[in-house]
């Protein structure tokens, strides 16, 4: 079996101030033999994925958003596998090697914290990621905040 995980993705609305949001959608399980079962799957993901984009342009009162990147795996943070999302999270994500949309995010304290919680994760280490953190406060959505409005 294949799929069953979360996909993150961070956006941002466009301007010299953006808003950041990181938007957790699902990648149902399928069979890894099937091609079938795949493209349904990835077809739910992107069409939960389009509601989301569709919500928080209807909150913000943007047009565009433009996709920062994108993590299968597992963010340092409590809150990112919590039922319910929540405003200004501090966040930090790199790019890695593998080029865009792919990416490593999590909370921290400290840009150090960050790198250091890399440094300590041999999953995140695999990815390779390059260049400096950047720290954004994000706004977290779950499909729970859809299913409320």
């Amino acid at each position: 079996m294949a799929g069953g995980h979360y996909i993150f993705s961070i956006y941002k609305t466009s301007g010299s101030l953006p808003q950041y949001f990181i938007l957790r959608t699902v990648l149902p399980v399928y069979r890894n033999w099937s091609q079938t079962e795949e493209e349904k799957s990835r077809k739910a993901e992107s069409v939960e994925r389009l509601r989301f984009l569709e919500f928080v342009k209807k909150q913000t009162g943007t047009n565009e958003l433009v996709i920062v990147g994108e993590f299968h795996g597992f963010p340092d943070g409590e809150v990112f596998y919590q039922d319910h999302g929540h405003p200004e999270i501090p966040v930090y994500y790199m790019q890695t090697d593998f080029g865009k949309p792919w990416i490593i995010f999590g909370t921290a304290g400290s840009e150090e914290e960050f790198l250091e919680a890399i440094a300590n994760d041999e999953d995140l280490q695999i990815l390779n990621p390059v260049g400096t953190p950047v720290r954004v406060e994000a706004w977290f959505l779950t499909t729970n905040e859809l299913n409320f409005n």
